[in-house]
């Protein structure tokens, strides 16, 4: 084994690369504007960010597995055209075949090149011997475990031998020792200059794993996916999970990630003038249950990835969950914190019926609802489906029309402003709503 040596030259680039996609349903969806990254020789960079930020369209747009609408991509300064030979990719899903062996699966990398069998068979037995799987060669994938099966995906990567080893989500799988395991084995491949592989690209939602793989991490900011900081980790390998500067390394990305998540600029107040914003999708029961969870506390308060971790839920879940409270005007979320507010802790004390009084009282004060109450009221009472969805998209283009608007019913009905006829795809408004309209008129 040898050390790298330090970064090199510049291998692969976007250039203000921009993607959009559109939806099964026709809705279009910009999934990265104006990108531009620099990946070196000899190095491992990260991307991380909440979901929908375009980190794994970002690796496919790299791969070559997909062409960029604006913008390019280059490999050693010339334009990619089609899939990146020089490059493999290990994905999260094992994607094995079962009825093939561990050598027949680690061989179908080789498959599609133009090898002779003796040396397809040298190069399948080498990569199952660097991820240490020798003497499992003629083992089918049901005979293995979850870390066994991404070893072979490993060596299926290593067999064609890459100068850069795309990963996305690579251990999302895996439980948590397995994990460590692999994550260590991972860095050694790469320190083994005799595998071949240069660069590692791994696309990963953990804060933890960028820091422990990462010489460079590039955290992603959404609506529409852009480059919102780059971090540089100098942390000798291998890392110490349990060093102080470890520790500080991952406070750093929490800080950055957590400003990401709940950006300063993106906080409606109910009553005050703001620009519309869709609502989160949350659910009310996780919402209040945030509530409750908050006022517990001795202080009200807790770190972002603290609550996320001591509930047991994906940080992005988490973040969704406190942008509705917050929008709601029950939580506020200073630095990495999020504090209850008066108006939070109000609610949490009251009994079921109290609640949803109180929360009827800011939900009609959302500038969202307040729109939807108005075209209800304009449509004496009801108004169809196609209509909602079609303003929903003009509103708000890059947001999924139809997952806001299943939010909108949820919360709608909760606070029993509305009702929904699946039958006759349409939203109508509760009896006394249309009274205070027609009064108010």
């Amino acid at each position: 084994m040898s050390d790298r040596l330090g970064r090199g030259s510049v291998l692969l680039e976007a250039h203000c690369v921009s993607h959009r996609f559109t939806l099964p349903g026709g809705q279009p969806v910009e999934a990265l504007r104006e990108v531009s990254v620099t990946i070196h020789e000899r190095e491992v960079v990260a991307f991380v960010g909440p979901s929908g930020c375009g980190k794994s369209t970002l690796l496919r747009l790299l791969a070559g597995l997909i062409r960029p609408g604006t913008g390019d991509i280059r490999y050693r300064g010339r334009p990619v055209e089609g899939v990146l030979s020089s490059a493999a990719m290990v994905f999260q899903s094992f994607a094995l075949l079962p009825w093939l062996t561990v050598e027949q699966n680690v061989d179908m990398g080789l498959a599609g090149r133009d090898t002779a069998p003796e040396t397809r068979r040298k190069a399948a037995g080498r990569a199952i011997d660097l991820v240490g799987l020798t003497g499992f060669e003629g083992a089918y994938p049901r005979e293995l475990s979850g870390g066994m099966k991404q070893r072979v995906g490993f060596a299926r990567a290593l067999a064609v031998g890459p100068e850069i080893l795309f990963m996305d989500e690579p251990f999302g799988a895996l439980d948590p020792l397995t994990v460590e395991n692999l994550r260590a084995q991972v860095v050694d491949l790469w320190l083994d200059s005799t595998t071949g592989v240069s660069t590692l690209v791994i696309v990963t939602h953990s804060v933890d794993e960028a820091v422990y793989l990462a010489e460079r991490i590039v955290v992603f900011g959404t609506n529409p996916g852009h480059v919102r900081e780059v971090i540089e980790n100098a942390l000798p390998y291998p890392r110490d999970v349990r060093s102080s500067g470890f520790a500080a390394k991952v406070d750093q990305l929490h800080a950055i990630l957590t400003d990401t998540l709940l950006p300063e600029g993106e906080r409606p107040v109910p009553g005050g003038t703001v620009r519309l914003v869709p609502l989160p999708r949350a659910h009310v029961s996780e919402v209040l249950g945030l509530l409750d969870h908050l006022v517990a506390r001795q202080d009200g308060s807790g770190a972002v990835f603290d609550l996320a971790e001591g509930l047991g839920v994906d940080i992005d879940r988490m973040s969704a969950v406190i942008h509705a409270a917050e929008q709601l005007g029950w939580v506020t979320t200073p630095g990495e914190a999020v504090r209850l507010m008066p108006a939070g802790r109000a609610l949490v004390g009251r009994d079921a019926a109290g609640r949803k009084s109180a929360a009827r009282d800011r939900i009609v004060e959302h500038p969202l609802f307040v729109r939807m109450l108005g075209m209800l009221r304009e449509g004496d009472g009801a108004v169809e489906d196609d209509e909602v969805l079609a303003d929903l998209t003009i509103c708000f283009p890059f947001t999924r029309a139809a997952a806001l608007f299943h939010t909108l019913i949820e919360w709608g009905r909760y606070a029993e402003l509305w009702d929904h006829d699946s039958k006759r795809g349409r939203l109508v408004l509760l009896p006394r709503h249309r009274i205070r309209a027609s009064m108010s008129s």
